[in-house]
């Protein structure tokens, strides 16, 4: 779940816990919007969950997912980036 997003980066709520400087893929469960992006950290909350601070690889340009928006909400899925 999207907490907080922005052009630069985003705040989501994962099940996984994710490492500092990981790479992966944030993209809408149903549909097209997707944005490579760096964790910057994550942290323990409630529920065996984590919140997850994350930095977009290219800035993004109001092309927000369903939901999603700069008020957050949105559900977004959370995939290692393929290695080059």
């Amino acid at each position: 779940m999207i907490v907080n997003i922005s052009s630069q980066g985003a705040r989501v709520i994962a099940r996984r816990h994710w490492q500092p400087h990981d790479q992966l893929v944030l993209s809408e469960l149903i549909g097209d919007f997707h944005v490579d992006a760096e964790v910057v950290y994550c942290q323990r909350v409630e529920n065996d969950q984590c919140a997850v601070g994350l930095k977009f690889a290219t800035p993004v340009d109001g092309e927000w997912p369903a939901g999603g928006g700069p008020a957050g909400g949105g559900s977004l899925g959370m995939w290692p980036r393929a290695s080059a």
